[in-house]
């Protein structure tokens, strides 16, 4: 059967939508480290971080005023 349906972060095919969902759910989403102060997602914690150094203060990302 022909997978059409691709997961854009690991190249995983699936033939279904509903598959590529599930895959997305279970693979991914327990993977994310969230920005407290934009909600933008990632992979590591210290990509994380990094981005608060540039983009925040990373003092407020800690929970500190």
């Amino acid at each position: 059967m022909f997978k059409k349906h691709e997961c854009e972060r690991c190249g995983s095919k699936f033939s279904k939508v509903e598959e590529l969902m599930h895959h997305k759910q279970v693979t991914h989403e327990q993977e994310l480290y969230m920005c407290n102060e934009c909600n933008v997602g990632f992979e590591g914690m210290e990509q994380m971080r990094d981005h608060a150094k540039k983009f925040h203060s990373y003092n407020r990302m800690k929970g500190k005023t």
